[in-house]
């Protein structure tokens, strides 16, 4: 979810300043919520600024590069094995254990199928 623009906050910011209304009056009259309003005044107060805070940046990878290459080998040397097969030999060799919807989440990033291989009937 993208932040509320600039221009957005600045007006909160100018309708509680020019009007003697409650946080909760100006939250219904732009449809936003309580919270953001309040934190958006304490936060005008403490730093007079209205700018969004930067994002998080979120959870880091279980996977370094070495080791999805590792999980890269693993699946060429065998494109038959399962998902279940490939977390545990990963955990062998690099001594993590990811769960089995990782090691998907990792195979689709890297592009790699895991199609089973054709057997073509010899002539």
């Amino acid at each position: 979810m993208k932040p509320y623009s600039q221009d957005f906050r600045t007006k909160i910011i100018e309708t509680k300043q020019k009007t003697n209304e409650s946080i909760q009056q100006i939250a219904n009259r732009f449809q936003v919520s309580y919270s953001f309003v309040n934190c958006l005044l304490k936060r005008y107060e403490a730093v007079a600024s209205v700018e969004p805070k930067p994002h998080g940046g979120g959870k880091p990878p279980l996977l370094n590069s070495q080791q999805i290459e590792i999980l890269s080998q693993l699946v060429e040397e065998d494109n038959d094995a399962t998902l279940q097969q490939l977390s545990v030999r990963l955990a062998e060799k690099t001594g993590i254990k990811v769960s089995i919807p990782t090691i998907c989440r990792h195979l689709q990033k890297l592009d790699l199928t895991r199609k089973k291989r054709l057997f073509i009937r010899a002539l």
